[in-house]
């Protein structure tokens, strides 16, 4: 088709040519007038080429080095294992390798419980997640092929096993172990499981579980204690065959508070590793469980999900109701009416005699006219209509902190189709979503009334959120948390500060501890420009820290992951206020990356096979496998890149300068 406009364009040029120049409809003739012509015909010809804009294909070849990616180990049991100063040493013999520089394009990352660039090993970071170093570098340069090189000592503490990773069919893995693979005698404390909490004077179950590595037959003494007393000893035996053992026993809450204990198990005779032969835990012993009742007339899903939801802490209990039984509102802490209507009213009038704080769930058939006429906080148009609305987190929401829950994408639940008009002021928590279109009516909302406080949710399907949850995190916990923070704040009958600090009465060592602080302006709004600082002391060794809380959405965090073990007491204050909040918490000691007493290639051998697993001292080997891989080739790619005439400079250049010729020469020859 380019074709043949080009020709139509050439005989357009030449019939405007030769009719301006008298060869068509004229008798004039000159002998310079054939110049004149074809001047004027190669102007018109560029001009219409240029209208026409044909394109012409240019291919181009590329060589496209395979590539090289390195990652390294940079968790504790590296130094532990006393393997840092030799894989520094193998990762330099990698990156100046004459060899593998010219054949490779070499990239160099870290790795822990997450990937970073390679900038300087420390050996310090507490996890490992080795599973993300084998996967995400094939995720990121997933169109080349590449060989993985991982520098490790094996041992993964974190994420999903790296032993059944996937390798893709562009990828070549070599790891690379470091430290003694040595097999030694061994005992060790794998995992204790026991609650997190208990009641005062009740007994609360523990389970300890041994295991053993090695020939000989030996009997060893288990010992629970707390401080200098005793209160858990058993004895096991251990052998060839008989490699585990599991204690289990329950403890009695003496007092209320964190309790800290340590078990211990008698360490063999030259042990090489005994760190690994004891382990600290604890329980929050608490004096009275948060009890909830739901008042319900209907059968409905969501009232399950809401039960297990709130029984998700051990610290509640939730009894179902229907308004017909008999109950007493003095042993709840708090109220959860379901579909409210006219059957409601003993409950309505006992919870405005207590001042109970309430939870008001409208459920699929409410009578909007007797919930209008029962509560002075806000009226609702009365409808039969309904919407199917998603929820929209409303970000400046500061009643209890949301800032590590999501709701995008949740599924939409029954609304009801009216208006809501306030009466008072109201924390809107979420707003509608109808069809994709926000709007600014809300679903989920609290309020406070004099020394009670109350949550309105005018949905039905909470069950769906729920589900939804599972389907995004395999597990509950979103959801379970959401439902959690709100009764929390409903059950306690606390007075609302201005500065609010949430944190846990224990940690464990090896996990993240972050602390968050709500602050508030004197109108009880969120206040985004406020200095808070934590003086925080170690109760043993009187060293005092100060750490700056960081804004991170609507709330304030500040991160102290990296604590020795001990106990801690801190004071949150905010700068130039007089706004202060104090409290103690403990850490308890725990290092899973010292839990090892040798470097392990089992589940790399798995993996991979045998023969493409080295080891510390075997980079030249490494290296002529990698220079030897039918994989890793240098591939010639074409590229095929359209051009336009049009972006052809000199073609301009020629129309110009045929112009100015052609001027030049009609007037040295005195044509007009």
């Amino acid at each position: 088709m380019t074709v043949f406009w080009i020709f139509i364009a050439a005989v357009v040029a030449a019939l405007i040519a030769l009719f301006q120049y008298g060869y068509i409809g004229a008798s004039k003739n000159t002998i310079r007038k054939p110049w004149f012509a074809l001047l004027r015909f190669i102007t018109v010809f560029c001009i219409l080429l240029l209208l026409i804009s044909p394109r012409f294909d240019s291919k181009t070849y590329e060589s496209i080095l395979p590539q090289l990616v390195i990652m390294v180990d940079n968790s504790k049991s590296i130094d532990y294992l006393e393997a840092s100063p030799r894989i520094q040493k193998d990762l330099q013999v990698l990156q100046e390798n004459k060899a593998l520089n010219s054949k490779f394009e070499m990239q160099v990352f870290q790795f822990s419980n997450a990937i970073q660039p390679f900038d300087s090993l420390s050996f310090d970071q507490p996890d490992t997640d080795l599973n993300k170093a084998i996967e995400q570098p094939q995720k990121l340069f997933k169109d080349r092929n590449k060989a993985i090189v991982i520098l490790t000592d094996g041992h993964q503490t974190t994420g999903s096993s790296y032993a059944y990773a996937s390798v893709g069919d562009k990828t070549s893995l070599y790891p690379v172990i470091y430290g003694d693979t040595t097999s030694y005698a061994d005992v060790q404390i794998s995992n204790i499981n026991v609650n997190r909490y208990s009641y005062l004077n009740n007994e609360f179950p523990v389970e300890v579980f041994l295991a053993y590595e090695g020939t000989e037959e030996v009997t060893l003494n288990l010992t629970v204690t707390q401080g200098n007393i005793t209160l858990h000893e058993q004895t096991f035996s251990f052998n060839a065959k008989q490699r585990a053992a599991t204690a289990s026993f329950n403890l009695t809450s003496t007092s209320v508070g964190t309790q800290s204990m340590r078990a211990s198990i008698e360490s063999l005779s030259g042990e090489k590793n005994t760190k690994n032969n004891y382990r600290s835990f604890a329980v929050e012993v608490i004096d009275q469980q948060t009890n909830v009742l739901i008042l319900s007339d209907q059968l409905h899903p969501d009232i399950g999900v809401l039960k297990k939801a709130i029984e998700s802490n051990q610290q509640r209990k939730v009894s179902i109701k229907n308004t017909a039984d008999n109950y007493d509102l003095n042993e709840y802490n708090l109220i959860v009416m379901y579909g409210v209507s006219s059957a409601f009213a003993k409950a309505f009038t006992q919870i405005e005699q207590m001042n109970k704080n309430t939870w008001i769930i409208t459920g699929a058939v409410p009578d909007w006219n007797y919930l209008n006429a029962n509560n002075l906080a806000f009226q609702i148009e009365a409808s039969s209509e309904y919407d199917e609305a998603q929820p929209i987190l409303h970000d400046a929401y500061a009643t209890f902190n949301l800032e590590q829950l999501n709701f995008d994408d949740y599924p939409p639940v029954k609304v009801p189709f009216g208006d809501l008009v306030f009466n008072t002021n109201a924390a809107v928590l979420f707003y509608k979503q109808i069809g994709g279109v926000p709007t600014t009516q809300p679903i989920w909302f609290t309020y406070e009334n004099a020394d009670s406080k109350h949550a309105v949710t005018l949905a039905s399907g909470l069950w769906r959120w729920r589900g939804q949850s599972f389907l995004n995190n395999k597990d509950f916990k979103n959801f379970d948390d959401l439902v959690s923070s709100q009764v929390q704040y409903l059950a306690s009958n606390k007075n609302r500060n201005r500065l609010e600090v949430s944190y846990e009465s224990f940690y464990y060592q090896n996990n993240a501890i972050n602390l968050n602080a709500q602050y508030l302006d004197k109108n009880y709004e969120f206040e985004d420009n406020g200095i808070i600082n934590m003086v925080l002391s170690n109760k043993k060794t009187q060293e005092t820290l100060i750490r700056p809380f960081v804004l991170k959405g609507n709330t304030y965090t500040v991160d102290l992951s990296g604590l020795s073990a001990g106990d801690y007491v801190f004071k949150v204050q905010v700068e130039n206020d007089s706004l202060s909040r104090s409290g103690f918490f403990s850490i308890l000691d725990f290092d899973i990356e010292m839990q090892q007493v040798t470097a392990s290639d089992v589940g790399m051998k798995k993996l991979v096979g045998p023969s493409n697993v080295f080891y510390q001292g075997q980079m030249e080997q490494l290296i002529v496998q990698l220079n030897s891989d039918p994989l890793l080739h240098t591939v010639e790619r074409a590229t095929i890149k359209q051009n336009s005439l049009i972006d052809w400079k000199a073609v301009l250049m020629v129309i110009l300068l045929l112009l100015g010729v052609e001027w030049f020469l009609r007037k040295y020859n005195g044509l007009v």
